[in-house]
C-alpha cells in the first residue's frame, strides 16, 4: 500500500511540475490583455470626449448644413460609445472612468506652466513633467488650429481638417489594439475597434468631400 501511494504521489508531483508552467504561462498573457483592453478604453474615451468637444464648438459656429448634420452625428456616435466602454471597464475591470474636457486639460496645464501656446493655450515646462502627453494627438488635436479665429467656411474647413486627423488616430488606435489583441480578449471591443475603424474611414471620406465643395 505505501508503494502504491508512493508511485500516485510521484505522478501528482510530475503533473504539477508540467502543469505549473502552463499557470504562469498563462496568467501574464492574460494581464497583457486587460492592461491593453484598459489602455485602449480609457485613451478612446477621453479621445472621444475630445470629438465632443469639437464637435459642439461646431454645433455653435458651423453655418453649413451638411457640416452641422456630421458635427451631430460625431456627438451621437462617439456619446454611445464613451457610455459603452464606461459601462465595460466597470463590469470587466471595476473601473469608473470619467473622461476630461478639453477645456479642463488646457486649464491642467495651465497651472502647470506660464508658457502660452497660441490661442492661450499653456504649455507645461516643469523638471520631471512627461511631455510625450504635450504632443500626444489625443491631448493636441484642434487646440493649436487656431478653430476660435475663424468664422463661417474658413472655419468649416479648418475643423474638417482637424476632425480628419483626429479620425485617423482614432482608427490608428483600433488598428493597434486589433493587432494586440488577436483573437483573445472581449469579442465586444474587438468589434467596436473595428466599427470604429468602418465608421470613422467613411467619415473621413465624407469631410474629404465637404472640404472640396467647400473650397470650390
Amino acid at each position: 500500500m505505501k508503494r502504491l501511494w508512493l508511485i500516485f504521489g510521484l505522478i501528482m508531483l510530475t503533473f504539477s511540475a508540467f502543469a505549473a508552467p502552463a499557470v504562469w504561462a498563462d496568467g501574464p498573457s492574460e494581464a497583457r490583455i486587460g492592461r491593453a483592453e484598459m489602455r485602449f478604453m480609457q485613451g478612446m474615451i477621453d479621445h472621444h470626449q475630445m470629438a465632443l468637444d469639437m464637435a459642439n464648438d461646431c454645433l455653435a459656429k458651423a453655418v453649413t448644413e451638411s457640416v452641422r448634420t456630421l458635427c451631430q452625428n460625431v456627438v451621437d456616435a462617439q456619446s454611445a460609445e464613451i457610455a459603452q466602454m464606461q459601462s465595460w471597464l466597470q463590469t470587466w475591470y471595476s473601473i469608473d472612468y470619467v473622461p476630461m474636457s478639453m477645456m479642463s486639460m488646457m486649464d491642467m496645464m495651465g497651472m502647470m506652466s506660464g508658457d502660452r501656446m497660441p490661442g492661450g493655450m499653456m504649455m507645461g515646462n516643469m523638471p520631471g513633467m512627461d511631455h510625450s502627453m504635450m504632443v500626444d494627438p489625443p491631448m493636441m488635436m484642434g487646440m493649436m488650429a487656431g478653430l476660435s479665429q475663424l468664422e463661417g467656411v474658413e472655419y468649416e474647413i479648418a475643423w474638417l481638417e482637424s476632425m480628419i486627423d483626429h479620425h485617423e488616430h482614432a482608427t490608428n488606435m483600433s488598428e493597434r489594439l486589433l493587432l494586440r489583441l488577436g483573437e483573445s480578449g472581449h469579442t465586444e471591443l474587438r468589434e467596436l475597434a473595428q466599427n470604429i475603424i468602418d465608421a470613422q474611414t467613411a467619415e473621413i471620406e465624407s469631410m474629404e468631400q465637404l472640404i472640396a465643395e467647400l473650397a470650390a
